[in-house]
């Protein structure tokens, strides 16, 4: 199926290189762009790609109250707020974020006592790659699909080395995922369903964290490029800057660091919680 075309606002975007690592452009910028040029429904995607942040805003909504994720998302504590005041209508109401928040929030509430970051951040993941994969574009769920499985892949490495490894921690259902969870911990080996299998087992070995994050990245671009070569002025194109942009906001702003921070947080928690769901 053929997409619409944005000439004119492709063509007035500077190029984006990942060895620069800085911004030409910002975010919100970028943002009132499409959101202004956009046909609604190739709009309804860029608002997929946010959610990734508003699944953060959520957990700090559902733990203090507030959001406390500016950079990006669709929804803000207000949102969240009206949510669950249509939850609790005598009438049904329709709902204004998505089914997978709203199930989170339902059970939140039914049960205050369970505010466990790391369990809402497993729902919220898999509550969003099922989304993606039954609303957005194919080159979003290309995206999406790879990035689980690489974080996936990792997060099974990284654990396996301390001896950590527990299949719960794998998101989603699909064939790696499934793989990862039979296999775990150090007994992982190459497997050909996964294209970068070989690639992102090699970055994980013998470099610093940061150089792997780097690669990680690198390796993102690169696939992003190839889904979009030949989708010039579309909004697949869009999307794919949009995606990058996020990659080199990541870098500038030194939020690479999270990586090795939230590496460092997991393995605290799983220690402290063999059984972590």
């Amino acid at each position: 199926m053929s997409q619409r075309r944005y000439h004119y606002l492709v063509a007035g975007l500077p190029d984006l290189s990942f060895e620069e690592q800085k911004q030409p452009i910002s975010f919100l910028e970028f943002y009132e762009e499409l959101e202004n040029q956009l046909h609604p429904s190739d709009y309804e995607q860029v608002r997929l790609v946010l959610l990734i942040y508003d699944n953060k805003n959520l957990i700090s909504f559902l733990k203090t109250g507030e959001t406390d994720y500016q950079f990006a998302g669709n929804y803000d504590a207000e949102t969240f707020r009206d949510q669950v005041e249509k939850l609790s209508a005598i009438l049904p109401e329709k709902d204004i974020v998505p089914g997978y928040m709203v199930d989170l929030i339902k059970n939140h509430y039914d049960d205050e006592s369970v505010t466990d970051s790391g369990i809402y951040e497993k729902i919220l993941a898999e509550g969003y790659y099922n989304h993606v994969m039954k609303t957005g574009t194919p080159f979003l769920k290309k995206m999406t699909e790879f990035d689980y499985n690489m974080s996936n892949l990792l997060v099974t490495l990284q654990t396996g080395k301390y001896n950590l490894f527990q299949k719960e921690i794998i998101v989603g259902d699909n064939y790696l995922a499934n793989y990862l969870k039979r296999v775990g911990g150090k007994n992982v080996v190459p497997d050909s369903e996964f294209e970068f299998f070989n690639e992102i087992m090699g970055y994980a070995g013998n470099q610093s964290y940061t150089e792997a994050e780097r690669r990680y990245d690198m390796l993102r671009w690169k696939i992003i490029d190839e889904a979009i070569f030949f989708e010039m002025f579309s909004n697949d194109w869009l999307l794919g800057y949009l995606l990058k942009l996020f990659i080199i906001r990541r870098w500038a702003s030194l939020d690479h660091d999270s990586g090795e921070q939230n590496l460092r947080k997991m393995i605290a928690y799983i220690k402290e919680k063999p059984e972590i769901i």
